[in-house]
């Protein structure tokens, strides 16, 4: 896997887009693929906090009501 630095504090915004830009399409996708695992990730450690043993497939299913509400709570604000 290639790693990217895009904040890198000696860097302004603007070098960070040309950087971005720059990057092959794929690139970019791999990016917002890793960014998505980060993401559901996190939300999957959040509901093991609160649901301490739950189980894979409970686990699934919250994971699943979680983004589920989120994307309905999105097209609201739109």
């Amino acid at each position: 896997m290639r790693v990217i630095v895009f904040m890198d504090a000696c860097v302004s915004v603007d070098e960070r887009w040309e950087r971005l830009g720059r990057l092959k399409p794929e690139e970019k996708v791999a990016i917002c693929l890793d960014m998505t695992d980060a993401c559901v990730r996190i939300c999957a450690d959040g509901i093991k906090a609160q649901y301490p043993g739950i189980s894979e497939e409970e686990l699934i299913a919250k994971l699943r009501e979680r983004l589920e509400w989120q994307k309905r709570y999105r097209k609201r604000e739109e």
